[in-house]
């Protein structure tokens, strides 16, 4: 089940359960769905209780092609670099990779269908992966099933967009954001954005609150990966 309130859909919640034992039913999910705002508070914790910046340096961006039994048929060596990184700080099970895969390529197939689906994109956050990282998919165009799922570290509106939901930051706070990270001064965003530079100030003590960044050099490099 997907785990969401009102800013969006933050993470899916897996429940497995014994060969043995009956299916879920509608009441086993009504009682999953009531945990979720205990959930997302206990995630929003962990990401945000983690290193603001990474601590090495990303691999290059790696691919995965998910064949129509919705297996990972082959991967780049950088894709399996990134496997490895995740693996290392999730000690989970190999096998919890192949789900995600299966997900993403059968959401690919679904907004090939119809673009009115969402298009499939997951970002996860630094803590969890040790970058802020990317994962799209998309269904080759050869006439198969198969499916190719780009890894790569997040970048851009998709790093600003994340950073900012995660750490709880207003529209404001993410305008002066994304102008810090473009490389404007204070009294530049001040101006671009028709606003005094106490303002400015205001709004840059409440980011480095939310986020515990220490000052504008810490903010960049979480920023520009």
């Amino acid at each position: 089940m997907l785990l969401r309130d009102a800013r969006g859909i933050w993470g899916t919640l897996d429940l497995l359960r014994g060969q043995d034992r009956p299916p879920f039913d509608d009441q086993d999910v009504r009682r999953a769905a009531s945990l979720t705002p205990a959930l997302l508070a206990t995630i929003r914790s962990y990401v945000k209780a983690g290193p603001l910046a990474p601590q090495s340096a990303a691999p290059a961006p790696g691919v995965f092609i998910v064949g129509a039994d919705h297996t990972i048929r082959t991967a780049t060596p950088p894709a399996r670099a990134w496997l490895d990184m995740i693996r290392e700080r999730q000690p989970n099970p190999s096998w919890t990779s192949e789900p995600f895969m299966a997900g993403m390529a059968i959401k690919a197939r679904e907004y090939a269908r119809d673009p009115h689906n969402p298009r499939p994109l997951c970002v996860g956050p630094s803590a969890g992966y040790g970058h802020w990282m990317v994962c799209q998919a998309e269904p080759l165009d050869d006439g198969s099933q198969d499916v190719a799922i780009i890894i790569q570290a997040a970048a851009g509106e998709h790093l600003l967009t994340c950073f900012s939901d995660w750490y709880e930051l207003t529209r404001r706070e993410r305008q002066v954001l994304a102008h810090l990270r473009d490389g404007l001064s204070r009294k530049q965003i001040a101006r671009r954005l028709e606003l005094s530079m106490h303002t400015v100030s205001d709004f840059l003590k409440a980011i480095h609150r939310k986020t515990g960044a220490t000052g504008r050099d810490q903010l960049l490099a979480a920023l520009i990966p």
